[in-house]
């Protein structure tokens, strides 16, 4: 067994105090972030570069009253760490005061969480030019140009503070993305996935699947409108990513989101049709997160969303104790529980729609309705009387994912996706591919 990236518990505790040991304000906290990252990146049909670095970086927050200031250091000599905790207490006398500033968290019952995985860790430079070939010789086969990235991730990270508190955790993530484009520039197919464990990628599908929508897509004209939708599950976990950020009670209570109502939220209402319940778990196979926040709040188990139902909405320490609540942390993965059609049952059971792959450019439009703009792209097609029968030009999207949650039709088995737009390792998002009626393909894009 290859030795963990990272620093091990001991070293990651051993900096901590004698971090704290150091400080000279009333209140510490200590964040170190350790590890390795590599990736290996082709463009037109070869590896055009490869490498990897390992970091340790150590942040420092200094308390005096409630003014709060943090440095950041990635020396661990004595003296500099010395200098970084002078220099934050320096800055958190300057600096104004947070009235919504919570006292460090002492000791707390945080439960470990196994997400170190050896075949990610270990994971070696000509493994990973292995996968890169696969897509290459694939391409070439079809007489395409492939493009690719490949993210991995290996390290820990720890928080203590001057109250007694330490906690840490290892983890591990790759993330893997291929584009085909025609060498005229008019066809394009996209594949991916992501893991915590590199067994998971499946190189040789990534390759098939980039590759065949390739050949199939080449756009032919299709009006924007409202549509019967299926989306592949890239496509949902990318419109779920935004979803992260809705789960936040201050928001709802302060009239700003999706969930408020006069004079509070709506929590305990029945929102989305009644196949929709997402959770949050750090301890989920594959998507593993750290089981505690940034200021070492534990964090378990949490249904946000239960058969249509709001069940839950994160506090932060602040307006729990505005409200006389428990904090609640806000997820920090999401899983949408998932069904048992196939996408080859949506598309036989659609009469007229359109099938997406993916969206690119998301960005937000109305917190209150949760709706977001973007664009599809590398696969659009026109479903009619049950079969694909024809590639489709790209379209701007606006929806809101509040409607989209009431107008579910059909779901998948969830697998956990490629969702961030950047191709680097990102939250662990898990979902199911879904039918959803009446989704709002606004304008024509001209993006291949």
């Amino acid at each position: 067994m290859a030795e963990a990236r990272g620093l091990n518990d001991n070293d990651l505790r051993s900096i901590s105090e004698r971090i704290l040991q150091l400080s000279e304000a009333d209140q510490c906290r200590v964040s170190i972030q350790s590890g390795w990252r590599g990736y290996t990146r082709v463009a037109t049909n070869r590896i055009t570069s490869a490498g990897g670095a390992e970091n340790t970086e150590v942040t420092i927050t200094s308390v005096f009253g409630n003014r709060v200031a943090s440095t950041i250091s990635n020396r661990l000599e004595d003296d500099a760490l010395l200098q970084a905790v002078r220099r934050s207490e320096d800055l958190a006398r300057l600096a104004p005061p947070n009235p919504e500033y919570l006292a460090e968290l002492g000791p707390q019952n945080i439960v470990p969480v196994s997400g170190y995985y050896d075949s990610t860790g270990a994971l070696a430079p000509g493994t990973r030019a292995e996968a890169a070939a696969i897509a290459i010789r694939q391409a070439e086969v079809a007489n395409q140009i492939a493009a690719s990235y490949m993210d991995v991730r290996a390290g820990s990270e720890s928080v203590a503070t001057s109250s007694g508190l330490f906690a840490s955790h290892a983890s591990t993530g790759v993330a893997y993305t291929l584009t085909c484009r025609s060498p005229d520039g008019l066809q394009s197919g996209w594949a991916g996935d992501e893991a915590n464990d590199w067994t998971r990628i499946e190189s040789q599908r990534i390759a098939n699947d980039a590759v065949r929508k390739c050949r199939s897509w080449r756009k032919s004209d299709l009006d924007p409108g409202q549509y019967t939708v299926i989306l592949e599950p890239t496509a949902v976990g990318m419109l779920m990513l935004r979803m992260l950020n809705s789960f936040d009670q201050r928001a709802a209570d302060e009239g700003r989101s999706f969930f408020s109502r006069p004079g509070g939220n709506r929590l305990g209402e029945r929102l989305f049709d009644d196949r929709v319940t997402l959770f949050s778990d750090p301890a989920y196979a594959d998507a593993e997160t750290a089981p505690f926040t940034a200021d070492g709040q534990p964090v378990e188990r949490q249904i946000w969303l239960n058969a249509g139902r709001l069940n839950n909405l994160s506090r932060s320490r602040y307006w729990a104790s505005q409200t006389g609540q428990p904090a609640l942390p806000r997820p920090t993965n999401l899983i949408m529980q998932g069904g048992n059609d196939t996408l080859a049952e949506m598309i036989a059971s659609t009469r007229r729609g359109v099938l997406l792959s993916r969206f690119w450019y998301i960005r937000g439009l109305n917190p209150r309705t949760i709706a977001y703009t973007g664009l599809s792209r590398d696969g659009t097609y026109l479903i009619e009387n049950g079969r694909i029968s024809r590639p489709v030009n790209n379209f701007r999207f606006n929806q809101s994912l509040a409607s989209m949650l009431q107008n579910v039709e059909m779901l998948g088995p969830s697998v956990r996706v490629a969702a961030s737009e950047n191709s680097s390792v990102g939250t662990p998002i898990v979902v199911p591919a879904m039918k959803v009626g009446r989704f709002n393909l606004s304008s024509v894009s001209d993006a291949i």
